[in-house]
């Protein structure tokens, strides 16, 4: 049978649509669509993907409204479900997007995509980490040789601490994606987590060989530098890791820690207060701030500190503790005894000797 001429030329807009979507050239698949739905307006698959288009390019207003379209013209269309879900996804709309993966999946229980991005909004939106498993195990029995739905159940179960099966998981993505970067550095602080660092350091080393430029495991490799107090090559992870993004408060907050334990005292403030510029409500920044001039003598400054940082995290009960010995060494006893005092009933256990110090200095039991 001949095809109509519009047919034909829709079908070639149509592929020319899908060809500009697929390598990001989001306004030119826009304009090949519309020209589908111009052509013949009853095109389901041109509406959902002109609203994929649109969803790319940050327009949820004008996607939502194609969704909505293609699933009046078929209201048993997997595909829009499953678009639109993922456009609540990247909305924190969890439940709307599970909604929807669901409806998608009732359609079409084939679609292993669908699985792992409701498993996705189970585990970070909802922290259902049971359920979130087990849609990964049903991507899995669809299609095993899905590397990303490894990686996402590892991180289910490293949210339960599971630590163990987290990081089987993860080999397991490794062994389908050899690549894998995101994978070498999930295993690796999952190793830490497990306080195995050299394990967690072999991993970041696998990462980096993979992408010399990875933030994460500068990040998370200087850290295990750091408590295994290899102090120098943490401060070179923490500074190839500022070097790379120069915003990042907590690579500043980690190499001051690193500084302040080799007793580098003006690098470890510098440090301290330039994560605080970078991120005004950084309690742990202006504690270790604190704690840094509390040790130089400075302890108006260091109570200031302390203050500051119970004031963006009244739960930082150490900051407590430490603003008691700032008190006790300005000899303002009952300050002292006021901030001891709250350490210890949010359970916190002070130094023995300073307590004996404290009562001595004081004259007073409690």
């Amino acid at each position: 049978s001949h095809k109509a001429p519009e047919t034909t030329t829709a079908e070639v807009a149509l592929q020319s649509g899908i060809a500009a979507l697929t390598s990001g050239a989001y306004g030119q698949a826009i304009h090949e669509f519309t020209q589908v739905i111009a052509l013949t307006p009853e095109r389901v698959e041109a509406y959902t993907n002109r609203g994929e288009a649109y969803r790319r390019q940050g327009d949820y207003d004008r996607a939502l409204a194609d969704y909505a379209t293609a699933l009046t013209i078929n209201p048993n269309y997997a595909p829009a479900y499953y678009n639109r879900g993922v456009l609540h996804s990247s909305r924190d709309a969890y439940d709307q997007a599970i909604a929807d993966y669901t409806q998608a999946l009732s359609l079409n229980p084939h679609l292993s995509e669908a699985y792992i991005s409701r498993g996705i909004a189970y585990d970070r939106g909802k922290r259902a980490y049971d359920q979130a498993i087990a849609d990964y195990n049903q991507a899995l029995g669809l299609d095993p040789q899905r590397a990303d739905a490894y990686m996402h159940r590892g991180g289910a179960y490293a949210n339960k601490r599971e630590y163990d099966k987290a990081i089987e998981d993860y080999g397991q993505a490794i062994a389908r994606n050899p690549s894998y970067t995101a994978a070498y550095i999930n295993r690796g602080i999952a190793h830490a987590d497990k306080n195995d660092l050299d394990l967690a350091i072999a991993d970041y080393d696998q990462a980096l060989r993979l992408n010399a430029n990875s933030l994460e495991a500068y990040v998370n490799r200087g850290e295990a530098y750091r408590r295994k107090e290899k102090h120098d090559q943490a401060i070179t992870d923490f500074t190839q890791a500022i070097a790379l993004n120069p915003k990042l408060a907590l690579a500043y907050y980690n190499r001051g820690t690193a500084y302040h334990a080799q007793g580098d005292t003006a690098r470890a403030l510098a440090d301290f207060t330039q994560a605080i510029t970078l991120n005004a409500r950084y309690a742990a920044a202006y504690a270790a701030r604190g704690a840094v001039q509390s040790d130089s003598g400075a302890y108006d400054r260091a109570i200031a500190d302390f203050t500051q940082a119970l004031t963006h995290n009244p739960e930082y009960h150490l900051a407590y503790y430490q603003r008691a010995i700032a008190w006790f060494f300005k000899k303002d006893y009952s300050k002292a005894w006021a901030d001891v005092k709250h350490f210890q009933q949010a359970g916190g256990k002070p130094n023995p000797q300073f307590m004996y110090d404290l009562r001595k200095a004081s004259r007073r039991k409690s």
